[in-house]
């Protein structure tokens, strides 16, 4: 059976598509997706510990919310000149 892949070209076809299922016996998810999954959790980890280090994120930083605020005085009052 052939199938155009693109509908402009009709010479352009896939051989076989219903065999299409039998690349999984070969590439088995068995072998890597595990290790996939372990190597993003590993990147995972480390991108959260370094963002969550950074300032004004992470939880450390909603024990200072509830810190006085620092209570500066007043600037004196700039003299405006006048013109005429």
């Amino acid at each position: 059976m052939k199938v155009p892949v693109m509908m402009a070209d009709p010479n352009v076809a896939i051989e076989h598509p219903e065999d299409d299922w039998k690349i999984w016996t070969v590439i088995n998810p068995a072998v890597w997706m595990m290790p996939w999954f372990i190597v993003l959790m590993v990147q995972m980890w480390m991108i959260h510990t370094y963002a969550l280090a950074l300032p004004g994120y992470g939880f450390k930083d909603s024990v200072r919310v509830a810190e006085p605020v620092a209570m500066v005085a007043p600037a004196p009052e700039a003299k405006v000149a006048q013109v005429q």
